[in-house]
């Protein structure tokens, strides 16, 4: 029988680890230890409730309908635990502050806004951790995370950041021989770059072209790779205004016709209720606002 004097933390800590991954290798690399070491406590957690947490088939780590159960309470007995810390001193500058948001925001121009922000409190401690787009479940251990696409709020505070347009830009290099762009039209003749969120067939419909062949287009996973394309001149991307205002500012890239759409998702910021949330959290929240609100969109 479990009480407070017998609770096994450690055991615990693995199993919430493992059944949050799903894998033994990736919960030892969290938790610093070998899986191995993971899956010993594990069985011997199993052992003192009497009960089987997971079941393995197909060479894939499952949880069984009591590891689920208990997983939740564990998780949310942790977060508990996690908040109630953070609190102790939640006005105090001076602290961690744990940022969320996605790799192309971050590799585009939220790392740069961040570092700026911690040029000015650089007693904070600041992490970045990365979150998918339209990602639903956001960690709880995430002070504040910059979304794209609407989360899951549950009793958390979710504000609206901006809304973007999104327009072709490409190298000047592209353009060099080529018939002058003045139409919309005119791109089918240049090399088309498209990402998972924002595709040249939703752009040509909303802005009422209708286009029959396109001489090359190529696929990206991500906006990253479509911008980085771009850049390197294999071709035109739709990007917004954050992603690419240091690359029109400097001349790698450049903005081809004033035609824009709405981008497919908005920009958020998903925060800890007013009452509860840090004043680091707070500041930076401010600061992500100051920035927004002065952008072209």
């Amino acid at each position: 029988m479990l009480d407070r004097r017998t609770l096994p933390l450690s055991a615990l800590r693995a199993f919430e680890s493992a059944g949050r991954h799903l894998h033994l290798g990736r919960a030892g690399n969290e938790l610093g230890v070998t899986h191995g070491a993971i899956s010993h406590q594990v069985r011997a957690l199993e052992q003192k409730l009497g009960i089987k947490l997971f079941s393995r088939a197909n060479n894939r780590l499952s949880l069984t309908s009591a590891g689920e159960q208990l997983l939740i309470s564990v998780r949310d007995g942790f977060d508990r635990i996690i908040n109630g810390a953070l609190q102790l001193n939640p006005d105090s500058v001076a602290g961690e502050l744990t940022i969320g948001c996605t790799q192309t925001s971050g590799s585009s121009w939220a790392v740069k806004h961040i570092m700026e922000f911690q040029a000015n409190y650089p007693q904070m401690e600041i992490r970045v951790f990365e979150v998918d787009p339209l990602q639903q479940s956001i960690p709880r251990d995430i002070d504040i995370t910059i979304c794209y696409g609407k989360p899951d709020v549950g009793d958390r505070r979710l504000e609206e950041l901006i809304s973007l347009s999104v327009f072709p830009v490409c190298s000047p290099t592209l353009l060099f021989g080529q018939p002058s762009i003045e139409t919309p039209a005119d791109l089918a003749q240049l090399p088309l770059l498209h990402d998972n969120q924002n595709s040249w067939s939703k752009w040509f419909s909303l802005v009422g072209v209708e286009i029959a062949t396109v001489n090359q287009q190529t696929h990206f996973f991500s906006t990253v790779l479509s911008i980085t394309a771009a850049r390197n001149g294999f071709g035109v991307a739709l990007c917004n205004s954050l992603e690419v205002q240091d690359d029109l500012r400097e001349g790698r890239l450049v903005r081809l016709l004033e035609h824009a759409i709405p981008e497919s998702q908005d920009y958020y910021l998903l925060c800890d209720p007013i009452e509860t949330q840090s004043r680091r959290a707070r500041l930076f929240e401010e600061w992500m606002r100051n920035i927004t609100q002065n952008l072209p969109i």
